[in-house]
């Protein structure tokens, strides 16, 4: 299988029911392979030169890059539109913070701010704050931008970009049928944790009563060790309302691994305004 074939075979979105992609349109990075600590980086000038066939960033001096944080719509109109916007800055002069190590397609996650515009302006908080793309915490090592959270969040509420269609909006854990329809996908879920199973090298959150039949968030180790010690264990977790984000499994039903503690939100007082 050829290089590109590969990438498209893994690509999150870009087939029918499939709900985002990433700033390429493809599968995420698992942590480690990508980032480093992008937002600590040094930031140095570069122009986006280009964007490749899947959507990727093309830089003058760095190559092919991704943004930090953020995944794109994976369909028009909306996917159309941000990919418009990054067209639009080709050439500008820009100050990227870029990870460490390349993913294995090569490319390193970024972040970039327009160096000729006063105030600079920050490509990943633009497009989600205009609604063309959604915060994926769990594309890097470390989340460094929690903002995002808060920029998606009034983005939703107004209902700008994708969050006025119903499709890339939080999905309710008690349909099944429906989260089926939408294995392989990077979604958005509401719902209340039923119970949590602690084991040694796993936590899980479960939302129903038949684990072959419901939803299941599985938490490894490390990362429910961190949700810990930011209290967000146990005891503040059972029978709270939460949103969550991932990439859709089909194991006992459904369920998605969370990596990084950013990617489950508690939803105080109930579900919030979408």
């Amino acid at each position: 299988m050829t290089g590109s074939a590969l990438r498209t075979s893994l690509t999150i979105g870009l087939g029918a029911g499939l709900a985002f992609a990433s700033l390429g349109g493809l599968a995420r990075s698992a942590p480690g392979e990508g980032a480093g600590a992008v937002c600590s980086a040094e930031a140095r000038p570069d122009r986006l030169q280009d964007l490749s066939p899947e959507g990727d960033l093309v830089l003058a001096s760095l190559g092919p890059a991704l943004l930090a944080g953020v995944r794109l719509p994976d369909a028009p109109p909306y996917r159309d539109q941000a990919l418009a916007w990054l067209r639009e800055r080709a050439g500008e002069p820009n100050l990227v913070q870029a990870g460490e190590r390349s993913d294995r397609w090569g490319r390193k996650s970024v972040r970039i701010r327009s160096g000729g515009a006063m105030p600079s302006l920050d490509w990943s908080h633009s497009l989600v704050e205009a609604g063309l793309a959604i915060t994926d915490a769990g594309l890097d090592d470390t989340f460094c931008q929690p903002e995002l959270l808060a920029l998606e969040a009034t983005a939703r509420e107004r209902r700008l970009g994708l969050w006025a269609d119903d499709r890339y909006k939080p999905m309710d854990v008690n349909q099944p049928e429906r989260l089926r329809d939408r294995i392989g996908s990077f979604i958005l879920v509401e719902g209340r944790v039923r119970s949590i199973g602690e084991r040694k090298q796993r936590t899980y959150l479960n939302f129903g009563g038949q684990w072959a039949e419901d939803f299941t968030i599985i938490i490894p180790r490390k990362t429910w060790r961190q949700m810990s010690d930011r209290g967000m264990g146990a005891e503040a977790l059972k029978g709270r309302w939460i949103r969550a984000r991932g990439v859709l499994q089909p194991w006992q039903g459904t369920s998605f691994s969370i990596l990084i503690p950013d990617m489950i939100e508690r939803l105080e007082g109930g579900r919030l305004p979408r």
